[in-house]
C-alpha cells in the first residue's frame, strides 16, 4: 500500500507518533511518504520560533522525507505549505493520513474527489486540556477558520481518529463532528524495540553506571522540563522520603527558555546524590533509562512518556492536570489497574510521597500493576495493532 502522510512536526531522532508510524508501516512492507514543516528541533517547534531555509527531500528507513518551507505563516496559527498536489499525483498514494487540521487538505480533498479509489483519515490532538483557552482562539480559529477547512474535508474522510477520548468532546462540541465519524486512535510505543533493549541488559547497565543496587527502587521522571510538568514537586517527594536505596532518573532536558526553571530544579537536589539529571535522550537513551526504573511518576502535563513508560512494563503515576490546569483524562490508559491518577485537590509533592511509599512497602501490589501495565500495552498500544485500524479503510472494512 503506499501511504502519503501530511503532518507539521518530523523528526525522525524523536519518539513521536509520525515516527512510528512511519516505522511500523515499513515494517508491514508499505511504501510512505512524509510532507512536513522544515523544522528540526522540537523546542523551536513548540515556542514557535520562526523556521526558515530550502525543500529538503531524503530517505529515512526507506521513506521519503520532503520538508516544505511554509508557503504562509498567519501568528503561527494558520500556516500552509506550498501546493501539494504534483507530489500526490506522482505518489499516487492508496491512502492519505493527515496529521490535524493541515490548511493543505484542499489539495488532499480535490485528488480524493478526482482519485475516489484512495482513502483518507485523519487524526486529531487536540482537546480542552491543550487548545482553546480563550475566546478567540475557541471561537474564531477553531470554531471559524479551521472549521471550514474540516467542514470541507469531512465528506471525503474515512474516519477521524482523536488520540484521547477528550478529543471525541472538542470535535464534538467546536466543530461539530458527530461521535459516529470519530474513533480513538491512541498513541502508541515501540514495544518491539522495548523488549530488545531490555534483552540486552541496558536497564541493569544504567544503574551499574550509577552506582544503583539492583534491590534499589528506581523512579522514571523526563522528557521537556517545563514548569507545567512540575517536576520541582516529584523531586520535593523524593527529598522527604530521604531513603538511600531510591533513586530518582530525571531523563529531559529544559528548552531555553526554562533555563531559570530547571536551575531550580538542581538546587533542589543539591545533597541529594540519589536524584540524577540525565540530560535529553534520544529513544535508545529512554528505553534504557526506562528500562532501569522500578515505577515511572509525571506530575502533571500529558506525554508520549506516560504509553512509554506502560510499554516497558512500569507502574504510573500521573497527574491528570495540562499546562493550562485544566483536566486531561488519563484513565483510558488505566486498563488494568496499571496506573494512578493523582488528585488535584491533594497537595502534589505530600501525595505522591505517600503513594511512592506505600508502593516501597507493598512490592507485590507494584508488581500487580507492572503486570497491569504489560497487559495494557498489549491490548490498546501495539504500533502493529495500531497500524492495521488506519489501513482497514482501503480494506472495505471502514466507511465508504
Amino acid at each position: 500500500m503506499r501511504i502519503f502522510m501530511l503532518c507539521d512536526f518530523f523528526n525522525e531522532e524523536l519518539e513521536y507518533q509520525e515516527n512510528h508510524l512511519v516505522d511500523y508501516y515499513r515494517r508491514h512492507g508499505h511504501e510512505v511518504i512524509v510532507v512536513c514543516s522544515l523544522y528540526e528541533n522540537v523546542f523551536d517547534y513548540y515556542t514557535d520560533k520562526k523556521v526558515a531555509g530550502p525543500r529538503r527531500d531524503y530517505q529515512v528507513n526507506g521513506a521519503r522525507i520532503v520538508k516544505l518551507p511554509y508557503r504562509y505563516n498567519i501568528l503561527n496559527r494558520m500556516r500552509a505549505y506550498p501546493k501539494i498536489d504534483r507530489l500526490l499525483e506522482e505518489f499516487e498514494p492508496d491512502l492519505i493520513f493527515v496529521h490535524d487540521i493541515m490548511l493543505n487538505l484542499p489539495e488532499c480533498i480535490a485528488y480524493v474527489k478526482k482519485h475516489p479509489q484512495t482513502k483518507m483519515i485523519m487524526d486529531y490532538h487536540a482537546d480542552y486540556s491543550n487548545s482553546g483557552k480563550n475566546w478567540v482562539s475557541l471561537k474564531i480559529l477553531h470554531g471559524v477558520l479551521r472549521k471550514r477547512f474540516l467542514d470541507k474535508a469531512r465528506p471525503h474522510l474515512s474516519m477521524i481518529y482523536p488520540i484521547v477520548p477528550a478529543g471525541f468532546d472538542f470535535l464534538n462540541e467546536v466543530y461539530g463532528v458527530p461521535r459516529e465519524e470519530m474513533s480513538l486512535l491512541p498513541l502508541g510505543t515501540d514495544l518491539e524495540y522495548g523488549a530488545q533493549v531490555h534483552a540486552s541488559g541496558a536497564g541493569r547497565a544504567i544503574r551499574r553506571e550509577l552506582g544503583i543496587a539492583e534491590s534499589d527502587f528506581v523512579i522514571f521522571t523526563g522528557g521537556k522540563l517545563t514548569p507545567f510538568k512540575r517536576t520541582e514537586t516529584l523531586v520535593e517527594a523524593v527529598n522527604a522520603l530521604d531513603r538511600a536505596d531510591v533513586h530518582l532518573l530525571v531523563a529531559g532536558a529544559a528548552g531555553p527558555n526554562e533555563a531559570e526553571y530547571f536551575a531550580g530544579l538542581e538546587q533542589m537536589a543539591q545533597g541529594n546524590p540519589q536524584i540524577h539529571f540525565r540530560g535529553w535522550q534520544d529513544k535508545p537513551g529512554v528505553y534504557r533509562h526506562l528500562d532501569a526504573a522500578d515505577i515511572a511518576v509525571f506530575p502533571a502535563s500529558q506525554s508520549i512518556l506516560w504509553q512509554q513508560s506502560i510499554g516497558m512494563g512500569l507502574p504510573v503515576i500521573v497527574g491528570d492536570r495540562s499546562e493550562f490546569m485544566v483536566p486531561s483524562d488519563a484513565s483510558y490508559l488505566n486498563r488494568n489497574g496499571n496506573l494512578i491518577v493523582l488528585d488535584h485537590e491533594e497537595e502534589t509533592a505530600p501525595q505522591i510521597e505517600r503513594l511512592l511509599r506505600g508502593l516501597l512497602d507493598d512490592r507485590a501490589a507494584l508488581a500487580k500493576m507492572a503486570e497491569g501495565a504489560r497487559r495494557t500495552a498489549d491490548e490498546m498500544l501495539d504500533w502493529n495493532k495500531l497500524i492495521e485500524e488506519t489501513l482497514r479503510h482501503n480494506r472495505g472494512a471502514g466507511k465508504q
